[in-house]
């Protein structure tokens, strides 16, 4: 029996007639996207218990993969959704930034923060984005892109199982400004918002936290204001760019991650190394507010690989409809 308020998110979905089974765990603070927390454990990941589950959402995920529930939601900030989805071999989606009220749920990055839910098949996942924004009907995209750019990101291996199972595709460039300047936009911002909303109390004396938060909670401390204010008007035209790109029902296809998921237990250097390269993929959408969808498409040595599907922004339906159809 539900003993507080659900959370908005949750409303639609129970009035659905779907049953709550359990909350799950995530990275500490939501803040990793590794899936390990040293607290309360790290879940196996189903796909290949020797690696790491992604996260933050990796409760979420790995229940989904495991078989015990037929979806379950996370959030997504900078991929917390989108690379424990390409982990463990299940789709993910991330919904436009504000599609989703995020109402009841603690911050980490508000203008980063999003709604988002995985599920085993496309039809699944379909179904329950059809509780929030209406019937949803499966349909190929209008123009369909490949970003040639993005996937020479991925180590070789990932990048030829990619190439084997991509669908026809436009060739496209989608780092114009470079990579390097995606990154300078994103981490600025981002860091600067989980510093507004958690270092008081993360960095207090006498605070527990895990290794790899505490350093990304430290290097937030060390973003200027002139950072800050030089990052704000570069997302903004990389949006503006993105969004004319991705009108008139074109999408975007680009690997989730640039590699498969570490060994457990991944040692911070490893999760700083790993987190950089895959953030100039998970970036893009987070950065622009755009929805993305992870498909499970491909393994590499029986790891899974996944690979994703972007839309302009309000446009999860048809992003969850050519999903499907694809």
């Amino acid at each position: 029996m539900w003993r507080a308020r659900p959370k908005a998110a949750l409303r639609p979905l129970l009035a659905a007639g779907a049953t709550l089974i359990g909350k799950t765990k995530t990275d500490e603070l939501a803040c990793g996207m590794f899936g390990e927390n040293p607290h309360d454990g790290a879940p196996t990941n189903p796909a290949a218990p020797d690696r790491v589950p992604g996260g933050s959402s990796s409760g979420s995920a790995t229940l989904v993969a495991a078989g015990a529930a037929d979806f379950a939601l996370g959030t997504d900030t900078g991929g917390s959704v989108r690379v424990p989805a390409s982990f463990c071999g299940i789709f993910g989606i991330r919904t436009t930034h504000g599609r989703i009220s995020t109402a009841g749920l603690m911050p980490m990055a508000p203008s980063f923060d999003t709604i988002g839910w995985f599920a085993r098949d496309a039809a699944m996942l379909r179904r329950v984005g059809e509780t929030y924004f209406g019937p949803i009907t499966p349909a190929r995209p209008r123009r369909l892109l490949l970003a040639t750019d993005a996937l020479a990101l991925c180590e070789p291996r990932v990048a030829d199982a990619l190439r084997a199972v991509l669908p026809a595709a436009e060739p496209v460039t989608l780092y114009t400004e470079g990579v390097a300047h995606w990154l300078d936009t994103f981490r600025p911002l981002q860091l600067g918002e989980l510093n507004a909303t958690h270092a008081t109390w993360a960095l207090a004396p006498g605070r527990n936290l895990s290794p790899a938060v505490r350093e990304r909670i430290e290097l937030s401390t060390t973003i200027t204001d002139a950072a800050i204010a030089r990052a704000w008007p570069q997302r903004e035209a990389l949006a503006v760019r993105l969004h004319a790109l991705l009108g008139d029902g074109t999408m975007l296809l680009l690997p989730t991650a640039h590699d498969l998921p570490p060994h457990r237990p991944a040692g911070v250097q490893a999760q700083i190394t790993f987190r950089e390269r895959t953030l100039a993929l998970t970036c893009v959408a987070s950065l622009c507010r755009l929805p993305q969808v992870s498909m499970p498409v491909a393994r590499v040595d029986g790891v899974p690989v996944g690979l994703s599907l972007l839309a302009a922004p309000m446009q999860d339906a048809a992003l969850l409809g050519a999903v499907e159809a694809l």
